[in-house]
């Protein structure tokens, strides 16, 4: 992974059009075996944290649990490149958490002054607030791709 922000966002991005490609994802992965390989994707710093590892290119998935764990992935990579770009802005104003595992997705927005905004278990409204930091349509353009 990249030393820096923009770095890391080059590497992410990379990540997704290899994944896109149908070539399969190299970048960002671990485990061992045949059955315990993953996606990883961590970041800390005082105002994001992310804690992304979703299962990756399970020998027996079939057809259909393979391309639902690339949606997955693809979502949490478009997801980890708008937290860092908004990030990188100062538009959190506070701290933004975000977890992604095989057990579901979770975020947590904690103000300046210690309390927590929003949380929840659905992206899509984390999405909102990053668009609104950014100015962007996020959601349609990064996170969402048929």
């Amino acid at each position: 992974m990249g030393e820096n922000m923009e770095e890391t966002i080059d590497e992410l991005s990379a990540a997704l059009e290899e994944l896109e490609s149908g070539q399969g994802l190299s970048r960002f992965t671990g485990g061992h075996g045949v059955q315990s390989r993953v996606f990883e994707f961590r970041w800390s710093e005082p105002s994001l944290e992310i804690d992304f590892r979703l299962p990756y290119d399970l020998a027996f998935d079939d057809d259909d649990a393979r391309k639902a764990r690339e949606t997955e992935i693809g979502a949490a990579l478009r997801m980890a490149i708008l937290l860092l770009k908004t990030a990188g802005t100062g538009g959190f104003g506070g701290r933004v958490s975000a977890t992604a595992t095989s057990r579901g997705v979770f975020y947590e927005i904690v103000g300046e002054d210690g309390e927590t905004e929003d949380s929840g278990d659905d992206w899509s409204h984390l999405a909102n607030r990053l668009e609104n930091a950014l100015g962007f349509n996020s959601w349609n353009d990064l996170i969402i791709r048929p």
